[in-house]
């Protein structure tokens, strides 16, 4: 079952002429009580291990599987339906399996892994007027809320960063769980230059459309 581990510093822990304050109320502590004779250090030594103990705590972290996991943008190109694929992001969803709106999701896309499958195509998208990938080579979404209007249904809301500027967004998002698995799955219509991509000559709708559809499909196994 995977883990992530989340720990609080401690300054008392941190030796001496650290953490004077915490000390101090340890050692308060121990001489208020009827027999409290331990040694400073002892004293200090046993609040930090307690503390610590008490502080580190398990965030559940899902795990996705790439191969059955996608993203698609569909656009249309002189009147043709086209198809770009994203080959490379990665998902970090935490949270209760059984209450996602718990949760937290970060999606990070590698803006140089988008490919129409035609070299002379991905350059273009690779370069200044599309995704710009010397520049950003990172699309991230990060969630800022996730709510369940209806079973099987989730709202998520949240942040894009793309070409270095950061919009709202709200993805709706189909989900389905079967047993420690869960599929995540929808389709988001987005206009381009909302978000500034496709510039110059590409602003205009002559060649390429404005309204472009996000495919999306993860498959994640529950911890």
């Amino acid at each position: 079952m995977p883990y992530r581990w989340t720990t609080l510093y401690m300054p008392a822990c941190a030796g001496p002429g650290r953490g004077r304050a915490r000390r101090r109320a340890f050692d308060d502590g121990a001489a208020a009580r009827p027999g409290g004779s331990m040694k400073r250090g002892h004293v200090t030594m046993a609040g930090c291990l307690l503390a610590g103990l008490g502080l580190v705590l398990p965030a559940m972290a899902w795990e996705l599987e790439r191969e059955a996991s996608r993203i698609e943008l569909i656009g249309t190109a002189d009147g043709r339906e086209a198809v770009t694929r994203v080959e490379a992001f990665d998902v970090e969803l935490e949270g209760d399996p059984d209450d996602p709106t718990d949760g937290s999701l970060v999606l990070t896309l590698d803006s140089a892994s988008i490919t129409s499958g035609s070299a002379m195509v991905d350059e273009m998208l690779h370069g200044r007027n599309w995704f710009d990938v010397a520049s950003h080579p990172e699309i991230v979404f990060r969630s800022t809320a996730i709510h369940a209007p209806a079973p099987g249904e989730l709202r998520v809301d949240g942040e894009l960063e793309v070409l270095g500027e950061t919009y709202p967004l709200e993805v709706p998002v189909g989900w389905e769980r079967d047993g420690e698995r869960v599929r995540a799955e929808g389709r988001l219509s987005l206009d381009r230059t909302d978000f500034d991509v496709g510039r110059g000559a590409w602003r205009s709708e002559g060649t390429v459309k404005h309204e472009v559809h996000v495919d999306f499909a993860f498959e994640l196994v529950a911890p």
